[in-house]
């Protein structure tokens, strides 16, 4: 058992001076809780450096709080509230269905029978649905008919089901789309049942699910409709379910699948026409409206239904032709729903406690941090963002949200088969690593598959997200990872006694241009690896009028990410998608047909095989990674040239840069970024250090820069797997200097701030953000240089 008691969130990541952020807490035992806002400086709880630093601030809202068990309804589906119109003597049913999971596994985390169409509760009303042994089955009241036939995974299977109220005659249709040349006839069955249909009142229509109980419970408040629990969630994808008010014949079962739309004259005719056309009650198209949460009815009641918990859409369907690759071209080879027993985007809990941020408030990294009597304590992370033209700092540091979003939650130290290769040792867990394991309903990253294996692409931040915490070390680094990792850059910021302010790249989405262009210098955090489009367009706006940039980390600007325009009246960026294609390095792939985003459309995958490649905004790109251990960098004569030699004042030019450090012992490692004018890179870069030839078998070149496996891909071999700390000029008097490496902030904290890599970081800083524009160089001093010009010789390693 996890010993997490305490849990929560807010309702935004960013909160305005004068505007209202709101939080939600669940008490697992505890009758009370302690509210405590806190400043942020230190999250690393490594002896090696300062330690962990909080600052506790004077807030309206500190003070003890009566302890809720809250809970979350995870698991997608769609429902109709009751209408009268489902409440039939007479049915029919049918879908075309790809499960993902029809029989689970004995270690499976939810069992029990699968709900595909359903207006069932208690052994009263029908439904299709999928038994435990993996076969479908019809119910009608607490009468089952099934075909025994177990139904094949990642498959299409049409299914139909029929009830006469009148004679008590049932038949149940299970056809498989393909057929295999063993594969055994599935005849249709049929029943005789004596029953005659009831319903509980209040009981939905259910798709991908089924109605398991009605509630007043307190803790049934989160489900949708409030007060009524879904169970039986379907893993799989479903199309085009219908209901019809009599029991149809098969000839009619498969007119019906022509569609809901009468024949209205000689000229428009598609679909069934006449006494068939009177039967439909319900047939929902999912191609239509598929950047919604509404599944649309093109029936003659307009029964949409509402999609709950954000199932994956612009998914191929039964009929999809392999011919057309982005939805929006064909929309209806699209119209299948990917359901998922785990979906979640928001865990609706009730208002705990809310905090007014005072007009004033610096803008900073903030929490609410929460605690019990008993021990429990979890920390809710928010930032308190000026409104634009209300800067108060020459200075921004971008926290890169939408990269914590994208690792919400993670699974990988538990759920990776290789998790022990890919870092080199044993993972050591952490109590939130434990908790997630035990408390699916969670939900889950980027990173994750679901648990039928398919990769999950959305992720929101309206749930507790227990890695976004301080003191939580990464499996990866067995260090700071993300928001604690971004807090060494922090750290030292106040060290040095800085003056900034603090934004997202949610805000630089929503703002553009405006949000970053009263600032000298932007600051990123460690691990800016996903970004939107409108955030990479404002960047290089801000860059090309004279904006200077500070690139801390690396593995920048990798996956394209997009925010889920549904979302948008709950507030900024609730909902972020990410759908990771064919090439990349990528714990799951996108199946083929599937690679652009349900939200907006785009097309999903790496920036670079959308043309804009992550050396263009920086000047270095992603190059390898490795998490066993970081190394250090030596200067290269490049760093001696007039344009860049200010940066390096103080700092002798043999002396090793960043020997120490907070993640792996070095300021070089975990993954690391090179310049390469091939990707982007601009071709006057210079490239002021490098850690070529210090890093071990452990570190390995990213796959899109190779085409076949072969020997000699890793850090002891190949010139790639490095970092290059570079400099660049931009028009207008700007630039950006590029540390290109995750661990490089972990450096800055060490011996309190008193090292090389701080003070690199202070010359840069302090020039950066001065007034006026940078001093341009003389354009004669300028050489113009291609790839081949950057790789080092790796004869021997440096010492």
């Amino acid at each position: 058992m996890s010993w997490m008691k305490i849990t929560g969130y807010a309702d935004k990541f960013s909160v305005h001076p004068g505007d209202t952020i709101k939080f939600y807490v669940n008490c697992d035992g505890p009758a009370e809780y302690k509210v405590e806002i806190v400043k942020m400086i230190h999250a690393d709880t490594n002896p090696r450096g300062p330690g962990f630093i909080e600052e506790k601030i004077e807030a309206a809202c500190n003070g003890t709080y009566k302890g809720l068990k809250q809970e979350i309804y995870s698991g997608s589906y769609g429902f109709v509230v009751d209408k009268p119109q489902f409440c039939l003597e007479s049915v029919t049913l049918q879908c075309w269905i790809w499960p993902t999971t029809p029989k689970t596994h004995p270690k499976y985390w939810k069992h029990g029978a699968q709900g595909l169409v359903t207006k069932w509760l208690d052994g009263k009303g029908y439904g299709l649905f999928i038994n435990e042994e993996g076969c479908v089955e019809f119910r009608v009241n607490d009468q089952v008919i099934t075909t025994g036939a177990p139904l094949r995974d990642h498959a299409w299977h049409f299914i139909a089901a029929t009830f006469d109220g009148k004679t008590g005659e049932a038949a149940l249709y299970h056809e498989p789309q393909v057929v295999y040349a063993l594969d055994p006839e599935i005849p249709p069955v049929s029943k005789k049942l004596s029953t005659k249909l009831a319903y509980t009142p209040g009981t939905p229509t259910v798709i991908a699910g089924y109605c398991g109980a009605l509630s007043d419970a307190p803790q049934a408040r989160a489900s949708v409709p409030s007060g009524t629990l879904i169970k039986g969630h379907y893993n799989g994808k479903i199309d085009s379910p219908r209901v019809c008010n009599r029991a149809l014949s098969r000839l009619e079962i498969e007119t019906m699948k022509l569609g809901a739309q009468p024949g209205l004259t000689e000229r428009r005719n598609s679909g069934p026409t006449g006494k068939l056309s009177e039967a439909i009650v319900a047939s929902w198209d999912f191609s239509d409206g598929i950047n919604t949460l509404v599944g649309k009815d093109k029936g003659p009641y307009l029964f949409d239904a509402t999609i709950v918990n954000c199932p994956t859409r612009a998914m191929t369907g039964y009929n999809w032709e392999g011919q057309v690759f982005d939805w929006k071209t064909a929309p209806e080879q699209y119209g299948a729903i990917h359901f998922h027993d785990d979906d979640i985007d928001n865990a609706r809990w009730q208002v705990s406690f809310e905090w007014s941020v005072p007009k004033g408030t610096s803008s900073k990294f903030y929490a609410a941090k929460l605690t019990s009597q008993d021990g429990a304590e979890d920390y809710i992370p928010f930032w308190v963002v000026p409104r634009v033209g209300e800067e108060t700092a020459k200075i921004a540091f971008m926290v890169p949200s939408i990269s914590y979003m994208a690792y919400a939650n993670e699974h990988l130290a538990n759920n990776a088969g290789g998790a022990e290769l890919l870092v080199y040792r044993v993972p050591i867990m952490q109590q939130q690593n434990m908790f997630l394991s035990e408390h699916r309903e969670y939900g889950g990253s980027i990173y994750d598959t679901h648990t039928d294996g398919s990769g999950l692409c959305l992720s929101s931040r309206l749930r507790p997200i227990l890695s976004i915490r301080p003191k939580y070390d990464h499996f990866l680094a067995q260090a700071p990872w993300q928001y604690p990792a971004d807090l060494h850059m922090i750290y030292w910021l106040e060290k040095k006694g800085y003056e900034y302010d603090v934004i997202t790249d949610e805000d630089v989405t929503y703002d553009g241009l405006a949000r970053l262009e009263n600032y000298n210098v932007i600051i990123t955090g460690s691990h800016p690896e996903h970004n939107s489009g409108p955030q990479l367009d404002a960047l290089h706006n801000y860059m090309q009028r004279g904006g200077r940039f500070m690139y801390m980390g690396a593995d920048g600007w990798y996956w394209v990410h997009s925010y889920h325009p549904a979302y948008d009246g709950l507030g900024r960026g609730v909902m972020t998608e990410m759908r990771r294609c064919e090439s990349g390095i990528r714990t799951w792939r996108a199946d083929p047909g599937e690679y652009y985003h349900q939200g907006t459309g785009e097309l999903g995958g790496m920036w670079r095989f959308r043309g804009r490649y992550l050396h263009t905004v920086a000047g270095t790109g992603m190059s390898s990674e490795g998490f066993d251990i970081s190394s250090c960098y030596s200067r290269t004569p490049e760093s001696n040239d007039a344009r860049v030699a200010w940066a390096f004042e103080g700092i002798n030019y043999d002396e090793k840069l960043g020997n120490f450090g907070l993640v792996g012992g070095g300021a070089a490692g975990t993954e690391l970024d090179i310049v390469d004018t091939m990707l982007g890179s601009p071709p006057h870069t210079l490239v002021v250090a490098t850690s070529a030839g210090r890093h071990t078998e452990g570190y390995l070149l990213v796959m899109e820069d190779y085409g076949f496996n072969q020997q000699g891909l890793d850090g002891t071999q190949h010139p790639r797997v490095r970092s290059d700390i570079a400099y660049h000029e931009t028009p207008n008097g700007g630039a950006s200097f590029a540390f290109s490496s995750i661990a490089f902030c972990g450096a800055l904290p060490w011996n309190n701030g008193d090292n090389n890599i701080s003070t690199l970081v202070g010359n840069v800083l302090n020039r950066f953000m001065a007034d006026g524009p940078l001093p341009m160089p003389d354009p004669a001093a300028i050489a113009h240089r291609g790839r081949a010009d950057y790789d080092p010789p790796m004869n021997k390693a440096r010492k």
